[in-house]
């Protein structure tokens, strides 16, 4: 019974995390044309480790900190930094609905590395329910006609969008092996204070102006980016905590549908076919997925 619970917890924490990682990547894709990739991703870290501490004092969930967990919350912001500097400069670029599939097969890759890496199993069912939840999430957010363009001449966005996708690829099994071994929130803290310093460096090194962040309407985009960030990061490691990283990543990798869908609505990029089909897909493999808790 407590596999199953268990199982049930992470898939719940899963589709919050999902949802909050879709719309914060929405966000930032916004925030980032507006102040530019850099001052958006050091603000956003900086707001969402502000408001995770306080959040954290108000509750009484203060963790405990130790030195063991600054290695890893090191390597955890040095690749998450550069993939995330990576991605918001590829949003900021476009097409946001190819690069936001092309960004989803991170947790394909991930939960690859974690099955050959950490000796993760999987059931049959959830094998069949995971590839079926990739394959919708994939021709959810492609336009496929748009996609055959660009990726036979891409673009620079689409190349800086591959490179994060091995990016966080990396990170995602990393931070696998820090969850397992470190206590999440002082892990998630530790994490963002490195990421914070390393920004400051890049922006500093930049010379970034910083007029267009402080525009109130854009700095509130970036704080929402930075909640819904921060916030989607503490799931997913409590959701790994249950012992099932690959069934955590597979649902956490359903994310990118969201910006695509926003982009193709808000922002008028047209809505193709297939997609219609990719969420019948994608929603077919997440209650799969659903059923093998």
């Amino acid at each position: 019974n407590g596999n199953w619970d268990d199982k049930r917890e992470a898939f719940g924490e899963t589709v919050i995390d999902t949802i909050a990682f879709g719309f914060g990547d929405y966000a930032a894709a916004m925030a980032t044309r507006r102040a530019g990739f850099a001052w958006t991703a050091l603000a956003m870290q900086v707001i969402g480790n502000g408001v995770l501490v306080v959040v954290l004092l108000a509750l009484g969930r203060w963790p405990t900190f130790l030195w063991s967990q600054v290695p890893w919350a090191f390597a955890l912001a040095l690749i998450g930094t550069i993939s995330l500097v990576l991605l918001y400069r590829a949003f900021a670029l476009g097409p946001i609905a190819v690069i936001s599939p092309v960004v989803a097969s991170y947790a394909a890759l991930t939960v690859l590395g974690i099955v050959i890496f950490l000796g993760e199993r999987l059931t049959a069912g959830e094998s069949i329910a995971i590839g079926v939840t990739f394959v919708g999430v994939v021709v959810a957010s492609t336009d496929f006609g748009e996609l055959r363009q660009t990726l036979g001449r891409p673009s620079e966005g689409v190349r800086l969008g591959a490179l994060a996708t091995l990016g966080f690829a990396v990170w995602g099994v990393l931070l696998t092996l820090a969850t397992r071994a470190n206590e999440p929130f002082a892990l998630v803290v530790i994490w963002r204070c490195w990421g914070i310093a390393l920004m400051t460096l890049f922006v500093l090194w930049k010379r970034t102006p910083v007029s267009a962040l402080l525009v109130p309407s854009t700095l509130w985009i970036v704080a929402l980016v930075g909640v819904l960030d921060t916030g989607a990061n503490v799931l997913l490691m409590l959701g790994i905590e249950s012992g099932y990283a690959s069934y955590v990543m597979t649902g956490s990798g359903a994310y990118p549908l969201i910006p695509a869908l926003l982009a193709i609505l808000v922002l008028r990029e047209r809505l193709a076919p297939n997609q219609y089909v990719g969420v019948a897909i994608l929603v077919a493999g997440l209650v799969a997925l659903g059923s093998q808790s």
